[in-house]
């Protein structure tokens, strides 16, 4: 069974996956933590600039948690975390959550 840190990703890369553009972190983690909702069948993240950088110390969790989402066609990178992202239920992941994008 996946970590629900996992599907936190997947669920964002997936959502992203058709996007030319993708929407930027901020500079620090909003006040309201970014939720996946279902905008038009997708899932998708609400609020990608309520992420803020990956500190130091999770730096190597987040390559992790974003290169297992890689394809032979994608590969994606850490662009965000958020200590208290929350699943479609409205419910935080345990650990926080990182906001994967593929690498351009």
């Amino acid at each position: 069974m996946k970590s629900p840190k996992f599907l936190a990703v997947t669920l964002v890369a997936i959502s992203l996956g058709g996007c030319a553009i993708y929407p930027s972190a901020g500079d620090k983690q909003g006040e309201v933590p970014p939720q996946i909702v279902i905008r038009d069948d997708v899932k998708i993240r609400d609020n990608p600039g309520a992420f803020g950088p990956v500190p130091q110390e999770l730096q190597s969790a987040a390559e992790s948690a974003c290169t297992s989402l890689n394809t032979d066609k994608l590969t994606f990178e850490p662009k965000g975390y958020h200590a208290q992202a929350l699943n479609l239920e409205g419910k935080p992941f345990n650990g926080g959550g990182y906001y994967c994008v593929p690498k351009r």
